[in-house]
């Protein structure tokens, strides 16, 4: 979390930028210099490239920053001016509700955390798919340092994905991880060789572009809503939406590839 300001030089690039890869793979890149605060127009402009994305036939997305810095979190200068409960609520809904609308989109999402992830940075990749970590990248949830705790998911996104005990250990200690340590404890799944990650994750995005989308789409809603059910409700939904994928005839083309040596050809 810092305070920043835009120079009047960065006043011409967008806060964020939307721009496909290739035909089924989108990238979001963070670009409000100098370490991505989430300022009011910085999630502003999140929000939009959300909204463009949830209605795009982009198949896999990466989220990436600029720089030496995926995100570093809240910004001070907005903080100052959450004072009471009704301004705490609003601004508690708005990154929560950012961050969900990131989780929900139907495509995979990768993030590329090319740098610092702190605070809301580290939340964003937790509401990703899949992170990718840059040699030199730190992750953590500093929040109690500043008086506050992680509100925009990072409470339950992180000891879902590290497990209770270890989620406690960097929150109650305020400190990051690098890298190799993220990887260790499952933060991240996979870390590249040098410090720029948009190369791995682009890799593996058209590796999960090729497979049926609606498959893949029916795999993040078992994963992700069987983590809050039992065991049998986990499996009931796995068994419908198996089901419900046979009328769409992904598997009858896929069976046909198998058999025809080639590669399947999914619609969108």
């Amino acid at each position: 979390m810092t305070g920043t300001d835009r120079t009047d030089a960065d006043q011409t690039m967008p806060l964020v930028d939307l721009f496909p890869h290739s035909d089924q793979i989108a990238v979001l890149r963070m670009q409000s210099p100098p370490v991505n605060a989430w300022t009011d127009p910085f999630v502003e402009a999140m929000e939009a490239a959300l909204t463009e994305l949830e209605s795009s036939a982009a198949r896999a997305v990466v989220i990436t920053g600029t720089g030496r810095h995926f995100s570093a979190g809240g910004d001070f200068h907005r903080f100052q001016q959450i004072t009471d409960e009704t301004t705490a609520r609003e601004f508690v809904e708005r990154v929560q509700g950012l961050m969900d609308r990131v989780a929900a989109l139907p495509m995979p999402v990768i993030a590329a955390v090319n740098g610092t992830a702190l605070g809301g940075g580290c939340e964003l990749a937790l509401a990703c798919d899949v992170r990718v970590a840059g040699a030199r990248a730190k992750l953590g949830q500093p929040e109690v340092r500043w008086g506050i705790l992680a509100g925009a998911g990072g409470t339950q996104r992180l000891a879902r994905l590290v497990g209770p005990g270890m989620s406690k250990l960097m929150m109650f200690t305020a400190r990051p991880v690098d890298a190799a340590e993220a990887l260790r404890i499952g933060l991240v799944e996979a870390v590249s060789d040098g410090y720029d990650p948009l190369p791995l994750a682009l890799e593996l995005a058209e590796t999960m572009a090729v497979n049926s989308p609606r498959a893949i789409r029916s795999v993040k809603q078992c994963v992700d809503r069987g983590l809050d059910v039992d065991l049998p409700a986990g499996l009931e939904l796995e068994r419908e939406l198996w089901i419900d994928l046979i009328p769409d005839g992904d598997l009858q083309e896929g069976a046909a590839a198998f058999f025809d040596g080639r590669d399947p050809r999914y619609p969108d």
